[in-house]
């Protein structure tokens, strides 16, 4: 907590001592829905002109701004003498998009810095589509969500995009076929990504900064902060669609890892993760063609064929549900979660998918591990995208040059 020389506490450059407090005014009003002058002088822990004095800097720099008291309960009576002033956090006073650039959709997601969404668009995509087509598809429906939001790009203060397969840090933001921890790993990714800087390339297209993470990572991200994780500081989460992947928290954080590699396991072939992916996609590919309908919904044909009990698609899914859970029970092993969560498209098969793989979970771990299904479902990465760019633009926020 700041202080100020009234209240006896830090002393020194009082420039830096106002810095510090002035981060410490804001950290407050982010944490309330809205606070009184006399609640930030306990918070902040300053004496009353200090107070003044922090709370007319943010409502000049347009981060605060007086408020409705909230509503209190019938019962309450109002005590004599002029009712309090409140004042609030401005969610208004900047913007965040997530995006999400994934085989089968671009994905972009708007929200107020409070992390309320404002608008969400999104196309669907030709798996086979090359990268830059897919990435000015993703920049026209990031635009689209801005003009839906009423948004000119001027007031948009961070950005990012979730992309399949892993990324390559150190030189832009580059995707790579082969993971950064070694030859010979069967990373997945989108046509043409490994040659392409994404983040340099969509922060053109835009016009405004944008960075650039794993998309099963973020997914992990969203569940945390809006979805079933809500609440947990140590998960495994499971990405069960077109592919299979991972991602991990530890104390509510991603974890990336030195070379930004953490939870690729799918890469390791002794899992068997790419021939249970593949066998699925068969599977599924045998009922669209026997059904005449187009390629894309595999995973969907498979979870009903399932449910009408068709023994080979049941067969077909319980495997890929049991490699998965032998994945899960090697980080499980590693981080020891609180929980695991179950995402990606796949999930919406429910208790076909679910069921065996706790059973198989539960038979290689070495402690009972819930098992919850996610509830982000296809918004997950472009809302963990979101939720990544709202966390550097606080940070920038809360940023003390000097301290």
């Amino acid at each position: 907590m700041s202080q100020d020389k009234a209240g006896g506490g830090r002393m020194g450059d009082s420039s830096l001592l106002r810095r510090l407090n002035l981060a410490a005014a804001l950290d407050a009003f982010l944490q309330a829905e809205s606070l009184t002058p006399r609640e930030l002088r306990a918070v902040v822990g300053v004496s009353r002109p200090t107070a003044e004095d922090l709370l007319a800097t943010l409502i000049a720099d347009g981060r605060v701004e007086e408020t409705a008291p909230p509503r209190q309960p019938s019962s309450t009576t109002r005590g004599a003498g002029r009712p309090a002033r409140h004042f609030r956090f401005r969610a208004e006073s900047g913007y965040v998009t997530g995006i999400d650039i994934g085989a089968h959709k671009a994905m972009a997601v708007v929200t107020d810095l409070r992390g309320n969404t404002l608008a969400t668009q999104r196309v669907e995509l030709d798996p086979g589509l090359d990268a830059t087509a897919r990435i000015q598809i993703a920049v026209d429906v990031t635009r689209a969500t801005w003009r839906e939001a009423r948004l000119d790009p001027d007031e948009i203060t961070g950005a990012a995009c979730g992309v399949t397969g892993a990324l390559r840090v150190g030189e832009g933001a580059h995707d790579v076929r082969e993971g950064p921890i070694g030859a010979g790993l069967a990373v997945y990714s989108l046509p043409g990504f490994p040659d392409v800087d994404v983040a340099a390339e969509l922060s053109a297209g835009l016009g405004v900064p944008v960075a650039v993470a794993n998309d099963v990572k973020l997914a992990a991200l969203a569940e945390h902060w809006k979805g079933a994780a809500q609440g947990h500081r140590d998960i495994v989460y499971m990405f069960a669609g077109h592919r299979a992947g991972a991602g991990v928290l530890i104390n509510g954080q991603v974890h990336q890892g030195h070379h930004g590699a953490a939870g690729e396991i799918g890469t390791w072939p002794m899992l068997g993760w790419e021939a249970a992916v593949d066998q699925l996609h068969a599977r599924g590919a045998q009922l669209a063609a026997a059904a005449d309908l187009p390629s894309g919904r595999e995973g969907e044909l498979v979870i009903a064929s399932a449910a009408r009990q068709d023994p080979e698609s049941l067969r077909v899914l319980i495997e890929f549900a049991e490699v998965l859970a032998r994945g899960a029970a090697v980080l499980a092993l590693a981080v020891d979660p609180e929980v695991v969560v179950l995402g990606g498209g796949m999930s919406r098969g429910g208790a076909i998918i679910a069921e065996p793989f706790r059973r198989e979970l539960a038979r290689l771990a070495l402690v009972p591990i819930d098992v919850i299904t996610s509830t982000m479902g296809a918004d997950s990465v472009a809302v963990g995208a979101a939720r990544m760019a709202l966390d550097t633009v606080l940070t920038d926020l809360l940023a003390v040059p000097g301290a």
